[in-house]
């Protein structure tokens, strides 16, 4: 089953399309599970308050084409964008044990529901949720994120500010493949297990080199 929510944190320096560096804070949001076989769907009614000092803007690099994964290769493929740039998805990314990088191709068919605010918002709205708009592709099945953990990313929150999205709350549903029933859970945003949170500190020790 789909067990939780947490958010692993680094910072990022990376070159965008203009040749200027950008210094970003972090937040990559991930589900956790217990069984290999669990796809996420959707998740949706997703808040953040100002309570937990929830950002009202994020981050988008100069090529990004709003929440909605969308590097379109080429020219338009800079640092900032592979690693700094906002975006909401359900899987579709590389999860080798280092940070998630929006390659081309990366959370494609990924869809916004109506309370998002659009691919264009600042923020997300209240009650926000996103989902795999193509579920044959399978790409919320979770994988290895470090170590023997399961999980699946399922955002990106850039900002230039350090904001905080633990106490976060979504829900979330999920099945184990094409034809199974689905299932439904709320979580409230943790921050993430200790391994994987060695993880955010090697990665921003890594990321600040390549800046």
């Amino acid at each position: 089953d789909i067990t939780g929510a947490y958010v692993v944190n680094y910072s990022v320096t990376a070159t965008d399309f203009d040749g200027s560096d950008v210094t970003v804070f972090v937040q990559d949001l991930y589900l956790s599970s217990n069984d290999a076989a669990d796809t996420a769907l959707n998740v949706y009614n997703f808040n953040t308050t100002t309570a937990n000092n929830a950002a009202t803007s994020y981050f988008q690099s100069f090529t990004g084409t709003g929440w909605q994964p969308g590097n379109l290769g080429g020219p338009f493929d800079t640092a900032a964008l592979r690693q700094a740039d906002s975006f909401v998805t359900i899987g579709g990314f590389a999860q080798d044990g280092s940070a998630p990088e929006q390659a081309p191709g990366t959370g494609a068919g990924t869809g916004l529901d109506p309370n998002f605010g659009g691919n264009n918002a600042a923020a997300p709205g209240l009650d926000a949720g996103w989902y795999n708009g193509s579920p044959p592709s399978l790409n919320g099945q979770v994988g290895a994120v470090e170590g023997s953990s399961l999980g699946v990313i399922v955002g990106r929150f850039a900002t230039v500010a350090q904001y905080d999205l633990v106490n976060s709350t979504l829900e979330v549903t999920w099945n184990q493949g094409l034809g199974s029933p689905g299932q439904q859970a709320s979580f409230t945003v943790t921050p993430a297990p200790g391994a994987v949170a060695l993880l955010g500190l090697a990665g921003l020790a890594n990321r600040r080199r390549r800046g």
